[in-house]
């Protein structure tokens, strides 16, 4: 019985992955080697019914970015160190949550130039995802 059932878990792990793959419109596939012509490792994924995901490295640094299915930029989201993120960042999130614990902290840019800045933090045991603007306001 113990044989079946791991050879059931081994066909399911080879097996889920190409059941998993994302088709990516030729829109979306030329909108992002447009804007990222040095990435690498890209894996796609669907984010919603409307947007696809691309995560992949650029420079030796995680990156994701959604683009609409016909092809149009969303939003990137780059990992950068807790030193990097903007002091009224950094000040805003440590006077709200004094003790937090910093995890994977982001840069978020947008259309239009907008910049946000996504804080992971670890507080009384809970995990906390916050967005900031580059002022230090909470905006999620």
């Amino acid at each position: 019985m113990k044989k079946n059932i791991l050879l059931y878990m081994a066909c399911i792990m080879i097996c889920l992955p190409a059941t998993c793959q994302v088709k990516v419109p030729d829109a979306v596939k030329t909108a992002f080697s447009n804007k990222f012509p040095g990435a690498s490792e890209i894996k796609w994924e669907k984010e919603n019914k409307n947007e696809l995901e691309a995560n992949f490295k650029m420079n030796n640094t995680t990156v994701s970015a959604n683009f609409s299915l016909n092809g149009t930029w969303v939003e990137t989201e780059t990992t950068i160190p807790v030193n990097e993120l903007p002091a009224p960042v950094t000040n805003a999130v440590n006077t709200k949550y004094p003790g937090a614990v910093y995890e994977r902290t982001e840069k978020i840019e947008k259309p239009g130039g907008i910049i946000l800045y996504e804080v992971n933090i670890i507080i009384n045991r809970k995990k906390k995802e916050l967005e900031l603007d580059p002022g230090g306001v909470i905006v999620k």
